[in-house]
């Protein structure tokens, strides 16, 4: 009967503490005691990882500078200011990568990828861009694009604004003196010795027209005898003695002399190159007049002009 008694109230103990035990292993305590139990791990550990990306850079602002006059027959630089930044911070923004081109549509682009950085502040720097544009560039807006890039070469660019080539009717001419030389009373259809004269674009202006002013040549020795104005012809093509008959002191067209916009330098007397030539016919001379000089120097050089 003691035995029995015994084994009851063992029994009644472990109920007891069984009960005791289940709100514990809520906290953890039963896993803890299952753990030294069994002998298995009741915790681990992870290892963190985290990557943080490169941030592009950014051109916020493009400074676009007032309309600019082309240089008569020489090259005008534009100065583009542009805002770049980088909010991983401005020594990852690639300073060699800062470029600036201006594009027009049938145009040749005109860039600059040599641009200096200036005014440095947090995270942003601006860049300054010097490009070059020359004589016969066409007139009107030019897109700017700005570009840049960091050091991961992640790429901006901003295209957002347009710079204005103002348009530059101009023109230069070689040689600036003509002469025949000696001439007989008989000849007819003589070219000038200089011709032709060439006649070049040096602005941006184009399809232009040539005029040309002729004045009558006076007698240096007997100033009452003349060669006039209307015994000359001029044209574009050799040596002139086709061409428009010239009247004194009015402006005439050199028929067919169309001055379209180029690289001069080429020589090439054709659209691409900017230029026109000019050829001067003495047609014949008045049958009555002496034996003598006969020039300009009274009345005037000629005028050659282009017209819009």
């Amino acid at each position: 009967m003691m035995k029995k008694g015994v084994e009851k109230l063992f029994l009644t103990i472990f109920l007891i503490s069984i009960l005791l035990i289940i709100p514990m292993a809520s906290a953890g305590l039963f896993s803890d005691l299952w753990g030294k139990i069994t002998g298995k791990a009741t915790d681990d550990t992870t290892a963190l990882n985290i990557t943080i990306g490169n941030s592009n850079p950014t051109i916020d602002f493009v400074f676009v500078p007032s309309a600019v006059d082309p240089n008569i027959g020489i090259t005008t630089n534009i100065t583009i200011n542009f805002t770049a930044g980088d909010v991983d911070g401005l020594a990852n923004l690639d300073n060699s990568t800062a470029w600036v081109y201006l594009q027009k549509a049938g145009q040749t682009n005109r860039s600059n990828s040599s641009c200096e950085p200036r005014n440095a502040s947090g995270n942003n720097a601006t860049f300054s861009c010097a490009v070059t544009m020359w004589y016969w560039d066409v007139n009107g807006a030019w897109e700017i694009n700005a570009s840049i890039q960091d050091n991961s070469n992640a790429y901006i660019e901003n295209s957002s604004e347009v710079v204005t080539y103002n348009v530059r009717t101009a023109m230069t001419m070689s040689p600036t003196t003509i002469g025949w030389g000696i001439v007989n009373l008989t000849d007819t259809n003589t070219g000038s010795d200089d011709d032709p004269i060439t006649v070049n674009n040096s602005g941006n202006d184009y399809n232009l027209s040539i005029n040309v002013t002729a004045l009558d040549l006076r007698g240096e020795t007997t100033d009452t005898q003349y060669i006039w104005a209307e015994n000359f012809t001029i044209e574009d093509t050799t040596e002139g003695c086709t061409g428009t008959v010239m009247v004194n002191d009015s402006s005439i067209n050199v028929t067919s002399a169309i001055l379209k916009i180029g690289n001069n330098t080429i020589n090439a007397n054709d659209e691409t190159s900017g230029q026109e030539q000019i050829f001067f016919c003495l047609k014949g001379v008045p049958q009555d007049i002496s034996a003598q000089s006969y020039s300009s120097a009274s009345f005037g050089a000629w005028t050659v002009e282009i017209v819009t």
